[in-house]
């Protein structure tokens, strides 16, 4: 087979690249997202589709026109439209003649046939210590790219030299991608970090630090979020993310859909929220904010909440944040993501909104003065 998989940062085209192609498996990635990939999304797909949708449709037109005969996407389930992703974009390529096989993963709620399916499926014809070899290898380098891009968003916007952080990052990134060896990808994280220590930075500087929350797909995709952790570290922004990989991968792993009749206790960001929002509207709505609620309780200065348009979930999530920021007295930023979207635009709102955020700490220092004197 001549596997493909949707870019998602640099966890797709790194870890799930090392996991299909030790299992054997002949990998086809898309190129990077570039304009020509959202331009055949939007050709092609329904108006009203969101961005996620568009943009990973384009990836799958770039990757068959290389020559992938399989498409590996995930799904889901629940009010969000993304577990109905998979099959109109099998539609559409199908309407458009390209011949290829779908491999839908999603997470079967009690059926344990259908996981057995997709392990068979992913593996190959593998042994089971190749697979169980390939999945650790895969999340060595999940769990070392995700502490590496969260050690470059606390360096970066104290670097002297702009752009060090990033240069240091993407050369760490090249090596984990071109390695096998688990102790080797340990070894290169480290080495990365000591690099990051390396770095001159500004002493003293008192930074903004801001929460970065909303839908998975927009969070994490650069292309997609216009770069909006490089353009914040710039800013002189500390970022701390409010989506990662690892949550949603350990929580598909856990097998909690199996145990029939299982209460699950709520996550700290799940608690969060209750207050708010106390249950699930689909996607990343309740933990978006969930994560406001406890960005505001640690301290940070405000959170930035990124979101496709018509997205339904983040919509939800978006006007509770507004009585959360009233009631916490805690700056929250909507930015909403289409094909329109514009650099410019984007930067002014990112500015203003930083601006507002260095206002109200100054004030809040002022108080405090008042207060000790």
């Amino acid at each position: 087979m001549k596997v493909t998989i949707p870019n998602l940062g640099n966890l797709a085209s790194i870890a799930g690249k090392s996991l299909l192609s030790n299992l054997g498996h002949e990998v086809i990635l898309p190129p990077s997202n570039t304009k020509r990939t959202l331009d055949l999304g939007v050709r092609y797909a329904p108006e009203y589709c969101c961005l996620p949708l568009k943009i990973v449709l384009g990836n799958f037109i770039e990757a068959l026109e290389k020559g992938a005969d399989t498409i590996i996407m995930v799904g889901g389930w629940g009010p969000c439209r993304f577990g109905y992703y998979a099959e109109i974009q099998r539609m559409i390529l199908k309407s458009l003649g390209y011949k290829f096989e779908m491999i839908v993963l999603e997470v079967p709620r009690g059926n344990l046939i259908r996981i057995l399916r997709y392990v068979n499926l992913l593996r190959n014809k593998q042994s089971l210590s190749s697979l169980i070899n390939a999945g650790e290898i895969a999340w060595s380098k999940v769990v070392a790219i995700e502490e590496l891009e969260k050690e470059a968003l606390r360096i970066r916007p104290r670097e002297n030299i702009k752009g060090e952080t990033s240069r240091i990052l993407k050369k760490g990134l090249s090596l984990i991608d071109n390695t096998n060896s688990i102790g080797e990808i340990e070894r290169i994280k480290q080495q990365i970090i000591d690099d990051f220590n390396k770095i001159k930075v500004k002493k003293n500087k008192e930074l903004i630090k801001v929460k970065l929350v909303g839908e998975f797909y927009v969070a994490l995709e650069p292309f997609v979020n216009h770069n909006i952790e490089e353009k914040l570290g710039y800013l002189g922004v500390e970022v701390e993310r409010g989506v990662s990989i690892k949550p949603w991968i350990t929580s598909v792993f856990s097998l909690n859909f199996l145990k029939v009749g299982y209460q699950k206790e709520k996550n700290p960001i799940e608690k969060a929220a209750n207050p708010y929002l106390p249950q699930s509207v689909g996607g990343e709505g309740q933990p978006t904010v969930g994560n406001v609620v406890l960005a505001s309780e640690k301290g940070f200065d405000g959170a930035i909440q990124v979101v496709p348009f018509t997205c339904m979930p983040e919509i939800v999530a978006e006007t509770v944040n507004k009585k959360v920021s009233e009631d916490l007295d805690f700056p929250v930023l909507t930015l909403i993501f289409d094909e329109q979207t514009g650099e410019e635009g984007l930067n002014t709102r990112l500015e203003a909104f930083i601006d507002l955020l260095k206002s109200k700490k100054y004030d809040r220092h002022l108080t405090a003065r008042r207060l000790a004197s």
